[in-house]
């Protein structure tokens, strides 16, 4: 099986296990949410080597925003766009900004309702990872292809649970060239976002 399919192989089973989970779900609150987020960015694949240099891929910070769409069930649907200084330096290279963009589009499922005080979703869908710089050479961005999944806690405040506290974690993977030819990459995102209601949520959610 080649790298190039293994890729695609973690976003298609996040998709399969959302469908399958939906039947025992309760049901969730509609709404769109707006949520900014920060956190960290953290590549478990952190050594790079090629002929001449040992490069590694530093854990950096990360922030951006989400789109949120809650339907009247328990799926929804999220947009998430995201930017990492992403540094990886060398023994013989000093320490760059690889300047990363992230983005997913990703199918949401509520394993419990986004109505309860606190809830729980996954997570899953396709993903653009963008390094605005090339290892060695500056003039050359690269665009990767892959998967996006992840888990989160969604934490209501006030009576209503509209607005919410989110701690998210993410996993891209996808293949990536670092210098050292193309590698399956795993690359871990962990955050904490703030998701305020622009639109669609009823006033009271406090009954769920």
């Amino acid at each position: 099986m080649s790298i190039l399919k293994l890729t695609k192989l973690p976003a298609v089973a996040a998709a399969a296990a959302l469908f399958a989970a939906v039947p025992t779900v309760a049901t969730a609150q509609s709404g769109v949410d707006l949520v900014p987020w920060a956190g960290a960015y953290i590549p478990t694949r952190n050594s790079v080597s090629d002929l001449d240099n040992a490069l590694s891929r530093d854990v950096s910070v990360i922030g951006g925003a989400r789109l949120t769409f809650w339907g009247s069930g328990h799926l929804g649907f999220e947009a998430v766009g995201g930017y990492a200084p992403a540094k990886i330096g060398g023994e013989t290279l000093n320490e760059v900004n690889t300047n990363l963009l992230v983005a997913a589009a990703r199918l949401m499922l509520a394993v419990t309702p986004t109505t309860n005080r606190v809830a729980f979703y996954i997570a899953g869908g396709p993903a653009l990872l963008t390094r605005g710089h090339n290892t060695f050479d500056d003039d050359k961005s690269h665009t990767d292809f892959g998967g996006n999944v992840g888990a989160g806690f969604r934490f209501g405040l006030g009576a209503s649970n509209n607005a919410a506290v989110r701690l998210d974690l993410e996993d891209y993977l996808y293949n990536g060239d670092f210098g050292g030819g193309n590698d399956f990459q795993n690359d871990l995102v962990a955050s904490l976002g703030l998701a305020i209601p622009i639109g669609g949520h009823t006033g009271d959610r406090s009954g769920s």
